[in-house]
């Protein structure tokens, strides 16, 4: 939003126009900064209504007098760009000089869709001259000072470096305008190679350094944790250097020196744990595009069956006049707000859908909507009374959002296991409760413990009389590397798909293979265009298994094949369940 202009101490004069945004993927904040006698342009945003209001202040500055314009770039992502790139043709008319760091001067130069991520917005975009290269190779290698040209016009450039300690060098470059005009740009890079600092007297413009760890940000093209780290340190020292008042962010409102502070406390905390991370490229784009539509199916069904079945135990609990234990089970998730959140995720999902958003935009979305309900969530639903494979199956659906996003692999809690043993156990639970019952008896005599237990018994009701669920185990043991709970809690919620179509029973053999041990699942109800292949085959590839739904024989089943840990597990093929 544009606000007034504002004297920026210690510059001598010149004075600052925001034009700041609610935080947004496509589009960057633009900042216009007056002297007498020169109009700096830093970053010009994407949205058309933005970098035309931006234009706008231009021409209504220079209306007082003609003043001199250039544009320095923070990074050449298309976010803040897009306005040098789109209007080519009147930065040329006009006069208008662009500055850039090398490397992004360099990607502009060549219409490079990589290093301006483009090709993650779905653009193509034209190669566009970039007037003055800052911090060149030769500038950080050599240091001193070099003149050039931009429109006409003699820029003095200085170069010199800054230790910041044994491992970092903080390289910086002054600039001085043919007017007199200064500032001073600093190498920060991480978020991108090119990306830098720029101070105008006590004003630091940080460009997007604070969002570089964040899901869909870090991982981006030439993304580079070590260098961001490095850039972290340098920029802690320049903000502690108490010549800084104030900082200009690339996306949402402008912060102080200590909430600036605190936030690269927080990133640098954040980015130590994603040294380990994929490419954020088209094909991850699309994987964690993919995830998202897939988890606003599950949640919606996950977060239904919580909801309904504190609403149930609410109920059976005031009738039988305990109204305070009632009260705090009603109270313990709050399904409203989780609702609410969904509800929004789904209606940004049909202008998805609708061609309004892009998918990063929906990919981001997604993680934000992630992150408020794992706000929401806090620890309340680790109550014992909640089903412990729901809670657990949330907290999955969650966490791999953002291990997608990411292009983590976390399998924290795979150990090796006997396959058959786990199967012939899983399927023994699911088809006896009675273990509730049994809790109630052992707790009796402790009152509190009987109202755990008795709430834990209606909440956890026989939803699926109906479909009989049975295992086959062949010679045993079969030993496979996996995590049992999760493995266990995929079976459940598939088990749970089935029960739902209608299944009047389900067989789950388990077998040893030439390459290892598999699951076959089979049911009445499954047919070859079960709906939901896509989201199986993420829910076992996180427990270590390779699902697909294959049909021979005229019998369709879902097949969870993992690799042999050990010889004993080749004990023949899967027989075909009857």
């Amino acid at each position: 939003m544009e606000g007034d202009w504002i004297e920026i101490p210690g510059s001598g004069g010149a004075s600052i126009l925001p034009f700041t945004r609610y935080p947004d993927v496509c589009c960057s904040n633009a900042y216009l900064v007056r002297t007498l006698r020169e109009i700096i342009v830093i970053d010009t945003g994407a949205d058309e209504a933005h970098i035309a209001s931006v234009v706008a202040a231009i021409c209504a500055a220079n209306g007082e007098h003609p003043r001199d314009v250039s544009v320095l770039l923070t990074h050449c992502h298309l976010d803040h760009a897009y306005g040098v790139i789109r209007h080519r043709e009147w930065i040329k008319s006009s006069r208008v000089a662009v500055f850039a760091q090398e490397e992004g001067a360099l990607a502009l130069e060549a219409g490079d869709p990589h290093q301006t991520v483009a090709e993650m917005y779905g653009r193509e975009i034209e190669p566009v001259p970039v007037d003055v290269h800052l911090l060149t190779r030769e500038d950080r290698a050599c240091g001193g000072e070099r003149t050039v040209e931009a429109r006409g016009r003699t820029v003095r450039l200085s170069t010199d470096r800054v230790q910041v300690d044994d491992e970092t060098v903080l390289y910086r470059q002054h600039v001085t305008y043919q007017s007199g005009t200064t500032c001073t740009v600093y190498s920060m890079p991480g978020h991108s190679p090119d990306s830098i600092f720029i101070r105008i007297g006590e004003h630091l413009f940080i460009g997007d350094i604070l969002f570089a760890a964040s899901p869909g940000i870090a991982g981006l093209h030439r993304w580079d944790c070590d260098h961001l780290c490095a850039s972290i340190r340098a920029a802690r020292l320049l903000l502690e250097s108490g010549e800084i008042a104030f900082c200009w962010n690339g996306h949402g409102r402008g912060l102080s020196v200590s909430d600036t502070l605190m936030a690269l406390g927080s990133l640098e905390t954040e980015a130590e744990k994603l040294k380990g991370i994929s490419a954020f490229d088209p094909d991850r784009l699309r994987a964690s595009v993919s995830y998202a539509r897939d988890m606003l199916i599950e949640a919606g069904k996950l977060f239904s069956v919580i909801g309904g079945r504190l609403y149930y135990l609410s109920y059976y609990l005031e009738e039988l006049g305990e109204i305070e234990e009632a009260k705090k089970y009603r109270d313990l998730l709050q399904n409203d707000a989780i609702d609410e959140f969904l509800t929004n995720f789904s209606t940004f999902a049909g202008e998805f859908g609708e061609g309004r958003k892009i998918e990063i935009q929906f990919v981001l979305k997604a993680v934000q909507i992630v992150g408020k309900i794992e706000r929401v969530l806090g620890s309340s639903p680790n109550n014992p009374v909640l089903d412990a494979s729901l809670v657990r199956r949330v907290r999955y659906l969650l966490t791999d959002c953002l291990s997608t996003v990411y292009g983590l692999n976390e399998r924290l809690n795979d150990r090796n296991i006997d396959l058959a043993g786990c199967l012939e156990a899983f399927v023994a639970r699911y088809n006896d409760p009675s273990y509730l019952d049994d809790a109630m008896i052992a707790a009796a005599e402790d009152e509190s413990a009987f109202l755990t237990a008795l709430a834990a018994r209606i909440a956890n009701p026989v939803i699926f009389e109906e479909t009989v669920v049975s295992v086959e185990v062949c010679p045993r043991p079969l030993p496979v590397m996996t995590d049992p709970d999760r493995l266990c809690d995929g079976i459940t919620g598939l088990i749970e798909d089935l029960a739902a179509a209608g299944a009047k029973n389900v067989v789950i053999t388990v077998a040893g293979t030439p390459d290892g041990a598999t699951i076959a699942i089979a049911s009445d109800a499954l047919h070859p265009d079960w709906p939901y292949a896509g989201i199986y085959e993420r829910r076992f590839a996180r427990c270590g298994g390779r699902c697909a739904i294959e049909t021979r024989g005229g019998t369709t089943r879902i097949e969870v094949c993992f690799a042999c840990e050990d010889a004993l597990c080749t004990s023949g093929p899967a027989p075909r369940p009857t």
